[in-house]
């Protein structure tokens, strides 16, 4: 056996690296996250709403200049044409919110883009039933799934891998999104069918935390934890009494939304992999 053979059966037998333990697993970006969720959560709750206070004064001048932030931070880390991409599919559905809300008679402000958060819109006047919040809260993700479904044509016709990138982004983002746990849209959505739903969802949400640690994870759970809980609280208020047959209807709707977005994702997730340039 020759020296080239004895190194690479070194290399055969090395073990596999062995996986920290979940608490190291959580570094600085953990502490920073443990933090926050320490705070009270109506302290985040006013960070939020302070950006949308904003939004009140400066229609679309914050939304522009947070939107072209956005892009400069993605570009940065992934190329400026995918940013412009990204930044449209979170445009588009954030649009679709605005939409739903006008069409529901609740007026909203211009969206702003946050890096890595997504978008926020403000809502001047919180709906009355969880039917309105839910039909706001479908919006989004119905506009998303179709913008994207159009970025998906597009990547066939010019057989361009970004365009392939960005519709699996936008498909994995949709999906994520229609997770059935509040604040998410689909938590929201579940809610008019049964808040008990959310009872799925935040187990969901504890289960990508594990596997995939993120603060931004452990600001939704938090988040969701604490819709929960106030529902509880309000579980026999009028707000969530909704009718059997738009129980029905929404349901069937957000049913579909999720299947159509999974086998999406799934499908654009090969090929995305496959067109990946390789070093």
């Amino acid at each position: 056996m020759n020296r080239e053979d004895e190194m690479n059966e070194q290399l055969d037998n090395t073990p596999p690296p062995v996986r920290p333990p979940w608490y190291k697993r959580f570094g600085l970006g953990g502490v920073f996250a443990a933090l926050l969720v320490l705070m009270k959560w109506k302290t985040v709750l006013g960070f939020l709403k302070g950006l949308v206070f904003l939004l009140k004064f400066s229609k679309f001048g914050i939304t522009t200049l947070s939107m072209l932030a956005t892009i400069g931070v993605y570009a940065w880390f992934y190329g400026l044409w995918w940013a412009i991409g990204f930044v449209l599919l979170i445009a588009i559905h954030e649009y679709g919110h605005m939409v739903a809300a006008r069409q529901q008679n609740i007026p909203v402000t211009a969206p702003v883009f946050i890096p890595f958060l997504g978008a926020l819109i403000g809502i001047k006047e919180q709906p009355n039933d969880a039917a309105t919040e839910s039909i706001i809260a479908y919006g989004g993700p119905l506009f998303g799934l179709l913008a994207t479904v159009a970025f998906h044509l597009a990547a066939y016709l010019l057989h361009s891998p970004l365009l392939f990138s960005l519709a699996f982004t936008g498909y994995f983002l949709t999906l994520f999104n229609l997770i059935p746990a509040s604040p998410l849209d689909g938590g929201r959505i579940a809610g008019a069918v049964s808040p008990y739903i959310w009872l799925i969802g935040i187990p969901l949400i504890g289960l990508l935390l594990w596997f995939s640690f993120s603060p931004i994870l452990i600001l939704i759970l938090f988040g969701a934890i604490h819709r929960a809980w106030d529902f509880w609280k309000h579980r026999h208020d009028e707000y969530y009494a909704t009718d059997s047959s738009f129980r029905l209807k929404i349901g069937f709707a957000y049913l579909a939304l999720l299947l159509l977005s999974g086998i999406l994702t799934y499908e654009t997730h090969f090929t995305a992999e496959a067109l990946r340039p390789r070093i």
